[in-house]
């Protein structure tokens, strides 16, 4: 981009209207909290809403943290009697789940502590083998296996999926399979194994899903997690129905009252086929009619890209803000808001957003060029300059290498560094104007012997400018060459 060319995005903040001032603040102060499950909580509910009683308070009881750490876990099995004490807390996490629901699902969350890492696997073979007849110690080095599976699939359809991938899945669900069924068979009420065997037969084994959904349904029919894997294998893009969808749901539908965070599921059947749909041709209305039937953070993702095509940026960011207060951690969904939070010009709270994807998602070019952009309109191109350098090693280069250069021409100039960054960039792309116009500028700047000879260069190929809005520096650059031409004239 030339040097006075305008911004992408609004250069300055557009006033909040008034029907979502109440909306914004309530956003912006939850957005502060640290803790996903109080962020949650503190977040105002999508306006217009027809959730059923509970449903969103419920629903982020799920973000909450398991109720120890892997190394938390790891310390007490190094204690005398560990093993039997960490026994007793699952044991009680356990009849919490059925017996309180202030502590509903937490042991689905705890056992999540056993990731796909090396180290969860670590400490689970260890408690096993302190532990060998713990339901809890089997389920435990199971979920490790059965993360590691997952992350080693991916996440794109089969068919896009490299067969080593697909079988590297295959080998550590095949160890996850009979740890989670010991677990059942020791303790019967475990329904995290069930749940889980669900899973995995979802994607490997129909009668496995039957059988474990079958087992689940029968401890635990009120389970948040054992009724929507429920609903997601009624999927028809899973082999099943929209009847089946539908029956699902409705099963949810009965049972709010003994677990209100089922109301969150109750517009997955009305949805489903919306999310099937073009993406760039979102019906906003249907889209707005479903995320009003309950807290789905993914339906209200799409909402929100449906009102950003329709250039409604304000709605798209409410809509946005509940995908991201349900799915906090969502790489996609908090680097969408921070776009549609630029177009309304608030970089720095956009920047926050694209941080978080970065963490979650590092090195992607997009999430990059978009932070980038963020912390150059908030707090200058000098800020932003790491993120344009390692955008420089993606799909992204020629834009990212422009605005890596013009951080050394453009704020406190650095004429050393900026002859040699621009030097480059034209020697890469020289059909690029932009690339041209800061050659001059930094030349220019420099007060470098060349720099005639470079705003001639540009000048002859000024065409290669084809926004309109960039190409106020050709008026600049016609200006320098008339100011060096009179300078180097005898007695000028």
């Amino acid at each position: 981009m030339s040097a006075n060319a305008q911004p992408p995005f609004q250069a300055t903040p557009l006033q909040v209207p008034e029907q979502w001032a109440d909306y914004w603040a309530r956003a912006k102060k939850a957005d502060g909290i640290v803790d996903e499950e109080a962020r949650c909580k503190a977040y105002p509910d999508l306006p217009g809403n027809h959730w059923s009683d509970g449903a969103a308070q419920g629903r982020c009881t799920l973000l909450r943290k398991p109720a120890w750490s892997l190394a938390q876990i790891d310390a007490i099995l190094s204690s005398s009697g560990g093993s039997a004490d960490l026994e007793r807390r699952f044991a009680a996490l356990l009849k919490a789940h059925y017996d309180d629901q202030s502590q509903r699902e937490q042991i689905f969350r705890s056992l999540e502590a056993f990731d796909k890492s090396a180290s969860a696997g670590v400490v689970a073979e260890r408690w096993l083998k302190l532990a060998p007849e713990s339901a809890f110690a089997h389920a435990a080095l199971a979920n490790h296996y059965k993360n590691a599976g997952w992350a080693a699939r991916g996440t794109a359809s089969v068919s896009n999926t490299a067969p080593g991938q697909l079988e590297k899945m295959g080998q550590l669900f095949a160890q996850a399979i009979p740890l989670y069924l010991k677990a059942l068979e020791i303790e019967p009420r475990l329904s995290v194994a069930c749940y889980e065997l669900a899973g995995i037969g979802r994607q490997s084994s129909g009668e496995l899903r039957q059988m474990a959904t079958e087992r689940c349904l029968s401890v635990d029919p009120d389970s948040y997690y054992v009724v929507y894997e429920r609903i997601r294998s009624a999927q028809p893009n899973w082999g099943g129905s929209m009847e089946e969808m539908t029956s699902a749901v409705a099963y949810a539908a009965a049972r709010t009252k003994s677990n209100p965070i089922l109301g969150a599921v109750l517009g997955e059947a009305a949805g489903y086929p919306l999310t099937r749909l073009d993406p760039d041709s979102l019906p906003k209305d249907a889209l707005t009619e479903v995320s009003r039937m309950a807290p789905s953070g993914t339906l209200m993702n799409y909402a929100s890209n449906a009102y950003a095509q329709s250039g409604d940026y304000w709605s798209a960011f409410a809509y946005a803000s509940q995908a991201t207060r349900f799915w906090p951690r969502n790489a996609r969904f908090r680097a969408e808001r921070g776009w549609w939070l630029m177009q309304l010009g608030y970089y720095d709270w956009a920047a926050r957003d694209l941080g978080v994807a970065l963490e979650e998602a590092p090195g992607n070019d997009y999430h990059l060029n978009a932070m980038a952009e963020a912390v150059y309109r908030s707090q200058g191109l000098r800020a932003a300059r790491p993120y344009y350098k390692e955008a420089m090693n993606g799909e992204m280069r020629q834009t990212a290498s422009l605005r890596y250069c013009e951080s050394f021409v453009m704020e406190d100039p650095l004429p050393a560094e900026a002859k040699q960054c621009s030097a480059q960039l034209v020697a890469e792309f020289p059909r690029f104007g932009e690339g041209l116009a800061l050659r001059a500028r930094a030349l220019y700047g420099a007060k470098d012997p060349g720099a005639l000879e470079a705003i001639d260069s540009f000048l002859t190929q000024s065409y290669l400018i084809s926004d309109p809005e960039k190409r106020g520096v050709i008026d600049e650059a016609t200006r320098w060459k008339e100011e060096l031409s009179k300078s180097n004239k005898p007695g000028g």
